[in-house]
């Protein structure tokens, strides 16, 4: 990861300094510097993305999804003055590990959001296992927000989790309202 990562970088600052000696004299010269800078900087970008999905989570070393979620569970109400109740419904199974590591990242982030942000009493966290499709839950009793006026940059909690679920072929949504709290639910077709 470090070599290619460093490679790619080192090569967009190589770019950026011959395309900044050359932007004055020469606009076709400038243009090939900044091609080169656009397609250095997106394979940098894929190689970290398909390297940090690679990475299991520690919490899934030792078990699995819902082991994984009740540690991270446990963790948080110690850190936090917020009531934090964590729910299975169904049997577990077991998910792929590419899903498990995604869902819990998902959940992660969720969980992380209510409690920096939410000024929640309760978060509820649910897993349920069903038949044909998994859902993850975090719902909060917290401040809420507009949905519709998060900005598409800076907010990269949410857009991670999107990003997560869609790799995942999963449904994400997100549902809030200032005053209403906030519920995020992910489903996974089991198939």
């Amino acid at each position: 990861m470090h070599d290619t990562l460093a490679q790619s970088f080192t090569g967009i600052l190589v770019q950026v300094g011959a395309a900044t000696q050359v932007l004055a004299d020469d606009i076709e010269a400038t243009q090939a510097h900044l091609e080169m800078i656009d397609e250095l900087a997106r394979i940098g970008l894929s190689e970290a993305r398909r390297s940090v999905s690679a990475l299991r989570p520690q919490l899934l070393e030792e078990g699995n999804l819902h082991s994984a979620l009740h540690r991270l569970v446990t963790q948080m109400r110690a850190a936090a003055d917020t009531s934090v109740i964590y729910e299975i419904k169904g049997t577990a199974y077991s998910l792929p590990a590419e899903v498990e590591n995604n869902l819990l990242r998902i959940g992660q982030e969720a969980l992380t959001n209510a409690i920096k942000y939410a000024d929640a009493a309760e978060i509820r966290v649910e897993l349920v296992y069903d038949n044909t499709q998994f859902i993850l839950r975090v719902k909060d009793d917290g401040r809420g927000f507009g949905v519709a006026t998060i900005p598409s940059v800076g907010g990269f909690g949410l857009l991670g989790m999107s990003e997560r679920a869609e790799h995942l072929g999963a449904q994400l949504s997100i549902q809030s309202q200032p005053g209403q709290g906030t519920e995020i639910v992910v489903i996974v077709n089991r198939e």
